[in-house]
């Protein structure tokens, strides 16, 4: 890559992710106080529990478009498009195969289903549900292969159309006063779409692929079978341990508590994960740049450039942990209404989560450009095996909240372990790293304490202006203890925009960064 090109082609991909997960979280916060509204802490715990079961089946489905991800942007940049094709190809061919088992399987289990959990409805709502398993290969092959080759505008302007649609059809439904089955077809229908939609976007941009180079055996279809094994099997153990945290969790605590009190918290943990998705969508765009840095030996460069990417997504996560811990009530009251008031305090734990899990996520995608996809599953079970111990330690004590803590306990241990094992593969930068997340923490537990003290003195309108007064002393914050510097600021205004309200936007920008910045005590070298 020349220079300017790898912050150009992130730059890039980030404005795209990061259009498609803003349009996401207006959408599902537009979605969540339509429906939260409708179906009431109960109601929702039921089909929390319903898309848990669906969810957890996915995986069965194998993981085989991570192959995609990863090694699509190094076909791309070795001009072997007609190999992507072939691998794209066998990917969701193996994928429909699992798929069409996993569901004939759940729709089996619906009944036994219905009678542990002693919720009717789910006989009902998981076999339409099913759909999704059904279909799950035609999404995820198609927005790997997308999302590999960098072609992050079809990725975003799909996702929004399909996001308005959905608001458009939940508003209809509760007009209509219809219920919890007629959710349930309308969810899977639309995904079933989206899943179709981005198979066809993802072959139509392949439509006339070719190899620059001669075919050789490993990039044949018995070869690429053995490669995608290869680097997808231990990933599939990251992804069954990552989505039993979440869907097993949730199974559990729907056995032990009532589907209110599952409400409450998936309420809460669905708000933080809407926010924590905005986020991961800049560390998301770093993977297809780093793989080509990967592809031609630029490791130097690589290290300089991605522990500049880490420290400035851990002043990201600082940013969103923070501000999902002082906003946690006025989110709560805006998206789910008085009714779900008790989650405020889960909501506010899980706020720290992305300290962790937010800043984890630059590192996740460097172990898998280095082909290093062990290292991502033991990661995985370090917050599998944390997560759920803790479960045992703090649930049956605290009650549902326990859970929440718990969700912390596993992002923390992931996050910590996950340093370590940086240190020894790329060693350069390591006491930076760990000192970078040390600062974060520092900036951030005075000001959570200072939220919760404020909150025991102001009430209604003085307590939201005491909420807006904390930001800029956030902002002032970051720059004083070195989470973003004026080099980032240099960067950023180098950085070539196309668009006139790009640049206008940028000024704005710049203008209050840098009086953070100079509040901060930064100056501009001389």
């Amino acid at each position: 890559m020349r220079p300017g090109e790898f912050a150009h082609s992130v730059s890039r991909g980030a404005f795209w992710l990061v259009l498609e997960k803003v349009a996401a979280l207006l959408s599902s916060v537009a979605y969540s106080m339509l429906i939260l509204r409708w179906l009431g802490p109960r109601q929702f715990g039921i089909m929390t529990l319903a898309l848990a079961c669906v969810g957890f089946a996915t995986v069965a489905t194998g993981n085989f478009e991570m192959f995609l991800e990863r090694y699509a942007a190094e076909y791309e940049a070795r001009g072997l498009r007609r190999t992507l094709r072939r691998a794209h190809l066998l990917a969701l061919g193996m994928k429909l195969g699992l798929g069409l088992v996993a569901s004939a399987v759940l729709m089996t289990l619906a009944p036994w289903l219905s009678r542990f959990f002693a919720v009717p409805q789910l006989l009902v709502l998981v076999p339409v549900l099913t759909l999704m398993v059904a279909f799950d290969g035609f999404s995820t092959t198609g927005r790997a292969t997308l999302y590999g080759t960098q072609e992050f505008r079809w990725l975003s302007l799909l996702a929004v159309f399909f996001h308005i649609v959905k608001i458009v059809m939940v508003a209809l439904l509760w007009w209509g006063r219809y219920g919890l089955f007629q959710l349930a077809l309308g969810l899977a229908l639309l995904t079933v779409a989206l899943a179709l939609a981005q198979a066809a976007a993802s072959l139509w941009i392949m439509r006339n692929a070719e190899d620059c180079e001669p075919t050789t055996p490993e990039r044949a279809w018995r070869g690429l079978l053995r490669s995608m094994f290869s680097y997808c099997v231990p990933l599939l153990g990251a992804r069954i341990t990552f989505m039993s945290g979440q869907n097993l969790g949730t199974m559990v605590l729907g056995k032990l508590f009532s589907p209110g009190l599952l409400g409450y918290f998936k309420f809460a943990f669905q708000t933080v994960e809407r926010f924590n998705d905005l986020a991961n969508a800049v560390p998301a765009s770093l993977m297809p740049s780093l793989t080509r840095l990967v592809a031609h030996g630029e490791r130097e460069r690589l290290r300089l450039i991605f522990d500049q990417a880490l420290r400035l997504i851990q002043a990201l996560a600082f940013a969103l942990s923070l501000g999902l811990f002082v906003f946690a009530r006025e989110l709560t009251l805006l998206i789910g209404g008085w009714s779900f008031e008790p989650a405020v305090p889960m909501l506010r734990v899980l706020a720290l989560v992305p300290m962790a899990r937010t800043a984890q996520q630059p590192l996740t995608m460097l172990f898998q450009s280095l082909r290093r996809p062990g290292t991502v599953l033991a990661l995985s079970v370090v917050k599998f095996v944390t997560e759920f111990g803790a479960y045992f330690l703090l649930v049956l004590p605290l009650g549902v909240i326990g859970a929440a803590w718990a969700n912390l306990a596993g992002a923390v241990a992931s996050f910590v372990v996950a340093l370590v094992l940086l240190a020894r593969v790329v060693p350069e930068g390591a006491s930076d790293r760990v000192r970078t997340g040390l600062a974060a923490l520092a900036l951030l537990v005075p000001l959570l304490a200072i939220t919760l003290l404020g909150d025991l003195r102001f009430s209604h309108a003085a307590r939201i202006l005491f909420h807006l007064a904390l930001l800029p002393a956030a902002g002032v914050g970051m720059f004083a203890v070195g989470l973003v510097r004026q080099e980032d600021l240099d960067k950023l205004a180098e950085l070539p925009l196309e668009r006139p309200w790009t640049r206008v936007v940028r000024g704005s920008l710049m203008h209050t960064l840098g009086f953070f910045a100079r509040l901060g005590g930064v100056r501009r070298p001389a």
